[in-house]
C-alpha cells in the first residue's frame, strides 16, 4: 500500500484545476459497431465454451454503500408533510415490503412507522436491507447474492464484498458467515485530499480534509482476488430467484463468449493475418474501424497480453446516459464505458449521447490473465488521465476533489473489451424502497 506524499497532493491539484478530465466521444457504440449481439450459434458456442470449462469464475459485489438515498422521500415527507405519489404508495403497500415483519410500531400512528423505518434500515449497508421476501424467510441482498451465486456454480462458489469495515461484523452475522465469502475494505490511503475554489486544502482541526476517490479505488481488491475469471454485479442489482433464471443463463453465455475470445485470439496468433483478424473483429466488435486499418502485426502482442473483459449492455428505455462510447484520444479511437460525468457539454457531444442506444448495468465478465493465462498486474492497465472531478457541498461551502478513474471506466480502459447485448431481465437496480415491491 503507497503512502501519500507532498507530490500526491500537487498531483491531485493539478488534476482538480488543471487538466482536463472529460473524453471526446467518437461515436456511440451500437449494435454490429462496437456492440454484440449474439446470434443462435454462437450462444450454442458459447454455453459450450461455459460447460466444458474447468476455471471456476467467483463473484465480485462492491457493497460498501449506504442505503440512505433510497428513503429519502420519507425524510422528506417528515420535513415538509406533504404527500407526494411516493408517500401515498409506501403507505398503501406498508405490509407488502419485505421489511414489514421486523416494525413495531402501530400502522396508525404513520409519523412512528417512517421513524422506526429510518431508524432501522436508513444507515446500514444497502446490502442489509431486507430486499426479497419467501415463503419461510426474508433475504437480504447479501443473502440473496450468496444464495444466487450458490445456485449457478454450485455450495462452494466464491464471492467477494467489498464492505465498509465498521460493518463486517454484522454483514458476516447476516450471512452466517459461510467460509467461501470474503471480505476487503477500501483503502484508505487512497482516499482524495479536498480543495476550496482557490486550489487550497481543506482543514478540519488538525487533519486535512479527505473524501474516498471512487470506486476505482477497488482496482486494488480485485487485482488481489485468485480466480482469474470474476464476475462483476452491484450489490443493489439482484433479482428475487424466482426472476432469477435470465440472469444465470446470460452469465454463461457472457463467460462463454469470454473464453471463446481468447482461444480465438490465440488461432489468431498462431496464423495472422488481416482477413483473419477482419473476421475475429467482425464476430466480437472489439476494435474500431481506426484501429482495424492501423494495426500491425506486432499489435497483435497488445491483445496477447492485456487482460479481457465482456460488457452486458442493456437496451435505452430512459434518458440516455452513460455507457458503451467510442472514444478518441492519444491512443486512438478504443471502445469505453463512459460516465455522464465525463462527457463534454457541447452540442456536438451531446448529439453522440442522444443517439446511443444501450447502457452499462455493471454485468460484466472479467479474466485477470492473458490469453496464455499468465496472471497480470491490473494496476497497469489503468489509464490516469481518465479520473473524475467531484464538486460537492459540505458545510455550505464547495468543495472540489478527484476521484480516480473508475473500475470499470479508466481502470480497465486498456483492456480487450467486448461489449454484449443482454436482456434488460438482468438489470432489477434498487435505487428507492419504492422499488423492493417489484
Amino acid at each position: 500500500m503507497s503512502i501519500v506524499t507532498k507530490k500526491d497532493i500537487i498531483d491531485q491539484r493539478n488534476q482538480v484545476f488543471e487538466q482536463e478530465f472529460q473524453v471526446e466521444l467518437a461515436s456511440s457504440c451500437t449494435v454490429g459497431n462496437g456492440i454484440l449481439r449474439l446470434d443462435g450459434v454462437a450462444k450454442e458456442n458459447a454455453r459450450i465454451a461455459f460447460e466444458e470449462s474447468n476455471d471456476k469464475p467467483s463473484f465480485f459485489i462492491p457493497a460498501s454503500g449506504s442505503g440512505s438515498r433510497m428513503f429519502k422521500f420519507l425524510y422528506q415527507w417528515l420535513e415538509d408533510g406533504i404527500e407526494t405519489e411516493d408517500v401515498k404508495l409506501f403507505f398503501t403497500e406498508l405490509p407488502n415490503f419485505p421489511f414489514f415483519g421486523e416494525l413495531a410500531a402501530s400502522l396508525s400512528d404513520r409519523k412512528a412507522i417512517v421513524s422506526e423505518v429510518l431508524e432501522k434500515f436508513s444507515t446500514m449497508p444497502k446490502g442489509l436491507i431486507p430486499f426479497h421476501r419467501y415463503e419461510n424467510e426474508v433475504r437480504t441482498a447479501f443473502q440473496e447474492h450468496l444464495a444466487q451465486a450458490k445456485d449457478f456454480l454450485g455450495e462452494d462458489a466464491q464471492i467477494h464484498f467489498t464492505v465498509q469495515k465498521e460493518f463486517e461484523s454484522d454483514i458476516s452475522e447476516n450471512i452466517v458467515e459461510d467460509k467461501h465469502v470474503s471480505f476487503s475494505y477500501q483503502n484508505d490511503e487512497t482516499d482524495a485530499y479536498c480543495f476550496d475554489e482557490s486550489g487550497e486544502l481543506i482543514k478540519e482541526g488538525e487533519e486535512y480534509l479527505r473524501r474516498p476517490a471512487g470506486h476505482g479505488a477497488l482496482l486494488e481488491n480485485l487485482n488481489a482476488i485468485d480466480s482469474d475469471l470474476v464476475l462483476l454485479k452491484n450489490i443493489d442489482n439482484i433479482q428475487h430467484s424466482s426472476k432469477s433464471r435470465t440472469s444465470k443463463e446470460t452469465w454463461r453465455l457472457a463467460i462463454g463468449t469470454l473464453l471463446n475470445f481468447k482461444k480465438d485470439v490465440q488461432k489468431l496468433a498462431n496464423d495472422f493475418s488481416s482477413e483473419k483478424l477482419s473476421k475475429l473483429n467482425e464476430a466480437y466488435q472489439f476494435l474500431s474501424k481506426n484501429q482495424l486499418v492501423s494495426f500491425k502485426e506486432k499489435d497483435l502482442q497488445t491483445i496477447l497480453n492485456r487482460p479481457t473483459r465482456i460488457c452486458g449492455m442493456v437496451k435505452n428505455e430512459g434518458e440516455p446516459g452513460g455507457g458503451p462510447f467510442w472514444i478518441a484520444d492519444k491512443q486512438g479511437v478504443s471502445n469505453q464505458i463512459i460516465e455522464k460525468a465525463q462527457i463534454k457539454n457541447s452540442k456536438e457531444q451531446q448529439v453522440i449521447v442522444q443517439r446511443s442506444s444501450h447502457f452499462n448495468p455493471v454485468f460484466i465478465v472479467v479474466s485477470k490473465t492473458d490469453v496464455q493465462g499468465n496472471k497480470l498486474d491490473l494496476m497497469q492497465f489503468r489509464d490516469n488521465s481518465k479520473f473524475f472531478v467531484v464538486k460537492k457541498t459540505h458545510k455550505g461551502k464547495e468543495i472540489f476533489y478527484r476521484e480516480l478513474p473508475g473500475l470499470w471506466n479508466g481502470s480497465m480502459s486498456n483492456w480487450n473489451t467486448i461489449f454484449l447485448e443482454i436482456p434488460s431481465d438482468v438489470f432489477t437496480p434498487v435505487k428507492s424502497i419504492l422499488n423492493l415491491l417489484a
